[in-house]
């Protein structure tokens, strides 16, 4: 079966990494503007719940903040609560250079 799915939005908080004994996560939620409808002048906003684990949470804390856009493939899965929730899987950045980034140093290269 197939669950991957391919989000862009922008942050709705600011991403914290939480440490919960020996892995990390982040949580933040991505506002998605839903595609014009013709003839209609306002666009429609949904809002998503995502978490980043490990690396890809280091990456999303260190590199992102609230109300910046963010690209990335996941896959949707129901959290404790019953509700949906979407992990980030890869991370996809929307400029013409690809920049890696040692998250723990703070260092670009």
């Amino acid at each position: 079966m197939l669950n991957k799915i391919m989000m862009s939005g922008r942050l709705t908080s600011e991403p914290n990494i939480i440490n919960d004994g020996d892995s990390k996560y982040c949580k933040f939620g991505i506002a998605v503007e839903q595609p014009k409808r013709r003839g209609n002048d306002t666009v429609e906003t949904d809002i998503f719940d995502c978490i980043a684990v490990e690396d890809n949470a280091r990456a999303v804390n260190y590199l992102y903040s609230k109300g910046k856009q963010i690209t990335f493939v996941g896959s949707l899965r129901k959290d404790a609560n019953d509700s949906a929730v979407i992990v980030v899987e890869e991370l996809h950045f929307q400029n013409k250079f690809a920049v890696k980034v040692d998250v723990d140093s703070g260092q670009l290269f």
